[in-house]
């Protein structure tokens, strides 16, 4: 009875052991593929309200984890606009996202505007590639908005 409660505790152990071990670069991989599906759903509510949404990216500093955020280009008196960061409809809280503690971002210039059609924007003109990279562990892994199509890929 008593070897059979302690390998019942041991197994519990080494599960909740196992399962908190996760090595930086796939909780990297795994914060890259968030940061793909953010942009793209980030697309579809810029077209959705016919809106330019503009991405902030803001690298860690300290005990302050990196972190990105969205809100209209130019802010209004009605929503969505009316608040910054915009309010995510499918979450009903404000669109900001915090990266895991020890996880880095920068992106292209800090700040990335989609136009009505989910295009990265400079000003009035079509940017270039627009590039995210979330570093943690080794290898950096890129997230990128396709210059004339919008379309985000990621590893």
């Amino acid at each position: 009875m008593e070897l059979t409660i302690v390998l019942v505790v041991s197994a519990i152990l080494v599960f909740f052991l196992v399962r908190s071990f996760a090595p930086k670069e796939a909780i990297a991989l795994q914060q890259a593929e968030r940061l793909r599906d953010d942009l793209r759903h980030v697309q579809m509510l810029a077209m959705t309200w016919n809106q330019t949404l503009r991405i902030t990216v803001t690298p860690a500093a300290g005990p302050v984890p990196a972190r990105y955020s969205v809100a209209c280009a130019t802010a209004g008196p009605t929503p969505p606009c009316n608040a910054s960061p915009v309010v995510d409809p499918a979450t009903g809280r404000p669109f900001q996202v915090d990266l895991e503690s020890g996880l880095d971002l920068s992106g292209p210039g800090f700040t990335l505007d989609l136009d009505t059609l989910g295009r990265p924007k400079n000003g009035a003109a079509l940017a270039a590639n627009a590039n995210f990279d979330v570093t943690g562990g080794g290898t950096p892994r890129r997230v990128t908005v396709i210059q004339l199509t919008g379309f985000v890929t990621s590893p």
